[in-house]
């Protein structure tokens, strides 16, 4: 039998249709392809399917009719063995799916192919979620998920459970009180999560951005992916009744937070935060597979797929045409030393790094205060030059655990009993404040409710912080076990909090008196500096003169908000979030003695700089910025010089 081969699509705006004829489960697979148009106007009536692609599963020979000629395909085994369980009996069952309907072998056709996957998805009247065959007592777990779905709702924002007003069950009243879980519902409920499925990058877009459409199947039962989703949030919120295969299922939740509240657009500053922790076999597709979830300005950024470019190459001129469009070096902030792409330059962020970041260190700084980049790029490409700042020597380092277990406040508890000094209340910091305050700060890396921050709600304020670490200092060694009674869900969220500011870091001791929380691979003789333009203070490494390469972001308290360059704000006046859909989260200025509001960092005001229209900029876009020239730049900040980054 001849070997089919696809006819090429007419134009971009065209896509492949898969149509799975009607036969019975033992039947050889029949398929045959339609060439549609697939634009605002034209758009054909299919289902799509999501699935793990298996490349060692085998190879299985499926018969193409076109024409009235049947021609041999070969699939993965993994693939044949879906199209079975899909297939209908008695009717044809029209599909898109992305091995069958896009030429894998055909790098040009891939790229505008792909671009086009997520308005395929989205337009699509059905989404099989396809996560395997029937086994590990998958339909208990998907039943008992749909049970637990039905009575929440949830805000994917904040990721908060509320109860649905018609739920009677007691159990699910109280955020404290557990879920009423058998052993089994646990056991069943952590192999089904643990399924591949649930670790693909592209799945995100496949189901996220047309979930009403969805159904999770395994073997032949399925149930809605909507409340299956719900469900998941549900038991990563709530505490559950103990049981053998409950610490596993723990650690399973805690890597999909980022599926169960993928919000529907992340800017490129967000996405390993947001998608760090999927998979996906080409390591471009890092970048390609998330152009549906992408603002529209950095969707133009990243330009259409092109397959025919190393993964180097591409994320390196991301990143410089999002500095050069943006006046910002924020993107530094996802950047790190231990990066797998070895031949990347350090100002390149590893987007194919699974190691998990947490997205609210990423856009909480204000070391730069309003003003923009000034950067430029080496003939090579591979030097960026920009205009910075040392501010302090790391002089010590204390490792802190990864913090992966359950028990999150006696993680937390331990942690702090370690870092913090017993002479905590005698003594000030570096700023004026009290040693106390300075690591109760530090350890939630200044999320404080008085911030006003627009994402969960559960910040503490100072006092409680403050509390939180005098507590843990208090307890006696021989007492650093489980608790009687678990902290309620207010104090279990700060805890959380505490955990993802500081887990898998160190706390840096910088000369000056400075203490911060950096990222792992930190040496003793980094420099933490502010680079103009980038939200965050930066660990760099020095290389030769005044050429370095970028370790990480980091949290220094007097250095993060703008300290290094403006001094202190004024007595008096706090900068708080706030939030609105064209913008996104952004900084404000207010006198707590006048009330007086302000969108303007007060402390540029004292500057020889015009600043008549930067105001005016500001009620436009919260978040513009001021571009200094040259000769601004070294009057008004002689302390900064020039840093080559490789």
């Amino acid at each position: 039998m001849d070997q089919y081969e696809y006819e090429p699509l007419p134009t971009s705006e065209h896509v492949r249709l898969v149509t799975i004829h009607a036969g019975r489960f033992d039947d050889d697979i029949v398929l045959s392809y339609d060439i549609v148009a697939f634009t605002s106007n034209e758009c054909p009536s299919y289902e799509c399917l999501s699935y793990t692609w298996d490349e060692h599963s085998g190879s299985s020979l499926v018969h193409v009719v076109e024409k009235g000629r049947a021609r041999a395909m070969h699939i993965s085994g993994n693939l044949a063995n879906i199209l079975l369980h899909l297939r209908y009996a008695d009717r044809p069952r029209v599909m898109w799916v992305d091995a069958l309907c896009i030429d894998q072998n055909n790098d040009v056709e891939k790229g505008p192919q792909v671009a086009r996957m997520g308005k395929v998805y989205r337009s699509a009247h059905r989404i099989s979620i396809w996560l395997g065959k029937e086994e590990n007592d998958s339909t208990r777990a998907l039943n008992t998920m749909l049970w637990i779905g039905a009575k929440v709702t949830v805000d994917w924002v904040r990721l908060r459970v509320a109860l649905r007003p018609e739920c009677a069950v007691p159990d699910f009243q109280d955020i404290d009180t557990g879920i009423p879980l058998k052993p089994e519902d646990t056991e069943a409920i952590y192999h089904l999560c643990s399924r591949r499925w649930f670790e693909r990058l592209w799945v995100r877009q496949e189901v996220i951005l047309n979930e009403a459409q969805a159904v999770v199947q395994c073997g032949h039962y399925q149930v809605p992916w909507q409340p299956f989703r719900r469900g998941l949030a549900c038991l990563y919120q709530k505490p559950r009744s103990w049981t053998p295969f409950d610490e596993k299922l723990n650690d399973r939740l805690l890597s999909l937070r980022g599926l169960m509240g993928q919000a529907s657009t992340v800017p490129l500053g967000y996405i390993r935060a947001s998608f760090g922790q999927s998979d996906c076999a080409d390591p471009r597709d890092r970048i390609y597979a998330l152009l549906e979830f992408l603002p529209e300005g950095d969707r133009a950024i990243v330009g259409s797929p092109d397959y025919t470019k190393d993964v180097e190459v591409i994320f390196r001129d991301i990143v410089w045409r999002h500095i050069k469009h943006y006046g910002s070096l924020n993107m530094l902030s996802q950047c790190q030393i231990d990066s797998k792409l070895a031949s990347t330059v350090s100002w390149t962020p590893d987007w194919t790094s699974k190691k998990f970041i947490y997205g609210r260190n990423y856009w909480r700084g204000f070391a730069s205060s309003h003003l923009g980049a000034m950067c430029a790029i080496s003939e090579d490409g591979h030097m960026l030059k920009t205009p910075g700042a040392s501010i302090t020597t790391v002089e010590d380092l204390k490792e802190i655990s990864a913090m992966d277990g359950r028990h999150v406040d006696v993680q937390v508890e331990e942690t702090l009993r370690i870092l913090v000094p017993g002479d905590v209340l005698e003594r000030r910091y570096i700023t004026g404040v009290s040693l106390l305050e300075a690591y109760a700060r530090t350890s939630v890396a200044n999320a404080l409710s008085e911030n006003q921050e627009p994402w969960s709600k559960q910040e503490p304020t100072l006092k409680e912080a403050q509390k939180i670490v005098l507590d843990a200092l208090k307890k006696q060694e021989q007492e650093q076990q489980r608790p009687s009674e678990p902290p309620s869900g207010q104090t279990r969220e700060v805890y959380k909090i505490m955990r993802a500011m500081l887990a898998g870091r160190k706390l840096m001791y910088g000369s000056g008196g400075y203490i911060g929380t950096v990222p792992q691979p930190t040496q003793k003789s980094d420099e933490i500096c502010v680079l103009l333009g980038c939200h965050t203070p930066m660990v760099l490494r020095r290389v030769r003169d005044d050429v370095f390469r970028i370790v990480g972001e980091c949290y220094v308290l007097g250095i993060s908000e703008g300290e290094a360059l403006l001094g202190p704000l004024p007595d008096g006046t706090r900068r708080l979030f706030a939030s609105d859909p064209k913008s996104g989260v952004h900084s404000y200025f207010v006198n707590d003695r006048t009330g007086y509001q302000s969108l303007i960092d007060p402390r540029l005001q004292k500057l020889p700089l015009d600043l008549e229209d930067f105001p005016k900029q500001l009620k436009e876009d919260p978040n513009a910025q001021i571009q200094l020239k040259l000769e601004q730049l070294h009057s008004v900040f002689p302390q900064m010089r020039e840093f080559g980054i490789i």
